[in-house]
């Protein structure tokens, strides 16, 4: 398709040759009406666009993000119609930018800007923006303006003929595009570095990147403008290379995208370099009608006196080689004065140069040697003017290298500072860490003193409760122990000495009996306390039966039951099987089953009984005695060591019941009372069991 429509263009510049045309004149005017009637309806719309983006921006109130977008629009809008208008609106966008102070807005009014000074030729402007643009866009760390600025740079050397430094900053815009993929941001560079190359003198490396680049951009819609650029590069590279068909094919194929983009600007500048390629091949009429082309698209916008005389100059030219010299005195004296006006000294150069030579041959000579004289004077003009633009990108290079050389101070300077403020605050860290580190030995410590004193005090406490015990305990020895001792010792004197008779020993002896049975059972309660109270108290878990555990601790307290006439109710299932320390469980059997024998009056019940429950056993020892005071009830709860006498005045010794508790806690067991004066007492505990069988 593309193919086609550039051998269709090709085919319409060459009706323009009288010696290739083979149509009639009439049709070659319908051709071109028509052609032209195309370009006036799409300049039309471009123009409604251009005018409803104004409306927009009118009715849009505020200095903001908006704003500066719509300025953006309507300049690139502008930028291939009306170049003054395009740049107005680009400066508004500078201008804003700059005041709402967003980096992102504020590279993108710089972006405008530099493109529109580029293609007015304000190549110190354009480089000024351009660096400016890549001084905002290292501070934001975009890859995509650091691309552009880079571009933008180079773009202006390349302006400037100054292909090596335009080939460095195409390079270093590189390094932000993907390489793993063929994009069209790719192509857009390969087609600088064709350029670039081709610049250099480097052809074959020059005409690799245009290919390479081409075939990227071919395929992207979006990239129609930058693939037309690319064309014409192409052109100019083999136009330069004596290969004029693959030129002309390439110039057609960017003619056809600027047409279809609707771009009589860049259309125009294409038929400018068309028309400059054919007349450097002496082919004065493919040339002609490329000026003309390019006059014509000229007419189409808001076209400056200058821009239209560099038109007029190649129609000159023509006239000049087809020595036509009236038509070309006639071009060059009516359209030198604006080249002059614009002080635009390359094409000042040629009209002179052109004006002398015509001059020369119409017998002009005067004005032919004023023309040469002016000539030599403005070239003296042009290299100081070229020399000073230099010095200008010199010194715009030098105040750049410059700020960059204080950007860099400033970031040592930075960076020193940020190497000391992190070596001070390491060092803050540091004493705070150490600071902390001894508030928490100091923390530590007073934590440990007043647990120290805690547990000084709570020893002491019960260092002062055992010498209570052990102070009653030696009382009780002195005093306990003493009677039956005492007794016995006179029985065995009375005895001895025959004082009493038989009938007189036997009750004695039964009364002996009853002391001696007090006796061991305190001394087994003494021991056994003495020894859980110096040592750990070790748990030896064994399966037993407990009733027959109670049976047996029945039957050794069978004659205390027998003498006060008691019921004693062993109401434990005769199967109950349970596993834990058998021992413990015997000692607070016995010392609950003595203080209910103790403390019931002759004639009444005690029942001993047990509830099944998960995974425990409550045991309970139920008697119908006279039940316990509230203040011995009081002292039970607070542990303290107390002994009273039973229903038939007997001894106790005070440590059972205590000695029941100690045992319990040890085991991890619960215990309490249910207890009311006259109404008896039942004391309840549990039996935690791995296994709750009966056998």
């Amino acid at each position: 398709m593309v193919r086609c429509k550039s051998l269709m263009a090709y085919t319409i510049f060459n009706i323009q040759n009288k010696n290739a045309m083979h149509c009639s004149a009439f049709f070659k005017r319908i051709i071109i009406v028509a052609c032209c009637m195309v370009m006036l309806v799409k300049s039309y719309a471009q123009q409604i666009e251009i005018d409803g983006l104004l409306q927009q921006l009118k009715e849009h109130s505020g200095n903001d993000t908006t704003s500066l977008k719509l300025l953006i629009q309507i300049s690139k809008g502008y930028q291939t119609s009306n170049l003054r208008s395009a740049e107005g609106y680009a400066l508004q966008a500078d201008s804003l930018g700059k005041k709402i102070n967003i980096d992102s807005f504020t590279c993108a009014a710089l972006r405008q800007l530099t493109s529109v000074y580029t293609w007015q030729y304000k190549t110190t402007e354009a480089l000024k923006k351009a660096f400016t643009l890549l001084e905002y866009a290292e501070k934001i760390n975009s890859p995509y303006y650091l691309r552009e600025a880079y571009l933008s740079i180079a773009y202006v050397y390349e302006i400037e003929n100054d292909w090596n430094k335009a080939l460095i900053n195409t390079n270093k815009a590189l390094k932000y595009v993907d390489q793993t993929v063929e994009s069209p941001e790719r192509g857009f560079i390969y087609d600088y570095l064709g350029t670039e190359y081709f610049g250099v003198g480097k052809i074959k490396e020059g005409e690799n990147y245009l290919r390479m680049g081409r075939k990227m951009l071919l395929n992207d819609p979006a990239s129609k403008a930058h693939l037309g650029d690319l064309e014409i590069n192409f052109a100019k590279l083999f136009g330069a290379t004596n290969r004029l068909d693959s030129s002309v094919f390439h110039f057609t194929e960017a003619i056809n995208i600027f047409t279809q983009l609707e771009q009589p600007y860049q259309l125009a500048d294409v038929y400018q370099q068309m028309g400059d390629m054919y007349e450097s091949f002496k082919l004065h009429a493919q040339a002609k009608g490329c000026y003309e082309k390019t006059i014509s698209n000229y007419k189409k916008g808001d076209i400056s006196e200058p821009d239209y005389a560099l038109a007029l100059l190649g129609l000159g030219a023509v006239a000049l080689a087809e020595k036509d010299y009236k038509k070309a005195s006639e071009i060059f004296h009516s359209e030198f004065e604006k080249i002059k006006a614009a002080k635009i000294l390359d094409p000042q150069l040629k009209y002179l140069r052109y004006m002398a030579e015509v001059d020369s041959v119409l017998g002009n000579y005067q004005e032919a040697y004023a023309h040469l004289k002016y000539y030599t004077t403005l070239y003296d003009s042009s290299y100081n003017y070229k020399t000073n633009k230099g010095l200008q990108r010199s010194q715009v290079e030098e105040q750049v290298k410059e700020k960059e050389a204080e950007n860099k101070r400033l970031q040592d300077e930075q960076m020193k500072n940020n190497y000391l403020l992190g070596a001070l605050v390491f060092v803050f860290v540091l004493i705070c860490f150490f600071l902390f580190f001894l508030y928490r030995q100091k923390t530590a410590a007073l934590k440990t003193s007043r647990e120290l004193q805690l547990f000084t005090a709570e020893k002491n406490k019960e260092l002062a409760i055992i010498n209570g015990v052990k102070d009653k305990l030696i009382s009780m020895i002195a005093h306990d122990v003493r009677s039956p001792l005492t007794s016995l010792q006179s029985t065995l004197y009375l005895t001895r000495e025959k004082i009493m008779n038989e009938e007189e020993f036997t009750q004695l002896s039964l009364l002996l009996d009853n002391d001696i049975g007090h006796l061991m059972s305190m001394l087994d309660n003494t021991l056994l306390w003495a020894r859980e109270q110096i040592s750990d108290l070790k748990i030896h878990k064994q399966i037993f039966n407990l009733h027959t555990c109670a049976a047996d601790v029945i039957n050794m307290h069978h004659q205390l039951i027998q003498d006060k006439q008691l019921l004693v109710q062993n109401l434990i299932p005769a199967n109950l099987m349970v596993k834990t320390d058998k021992q413990i469980i015997l000692t607070v059997f016995r010392n609950l089953l003595s203080n209910a024998i103790k403390f019931t009056p002759s004639g009444k019940t005690i029942t001993i009984q047990s509830t099944a429950g998960e995974n425990k056993i409550t045991v309970s020892f139920k008697d119908e005695g006279s039940g316990i005071d509230a203040d011995i009830m009081e002292k039970i709860n607070n542990r303290e060591f107390i002994s009273t006498r039973g229903t038939n005045n007997e001894k106790g010794t005070g440590l059972g019941l205590m000695f029941t508790f100690d045992l319990l806690s040890k085991m991890g067991e619960t215990i309490h009372i249910n207890t009311a004066p006259q109404k008896g007492t039942e004391i309840i505990f549990s039996i935690s069991t791995e296994h709750l069988t009966t056998v």
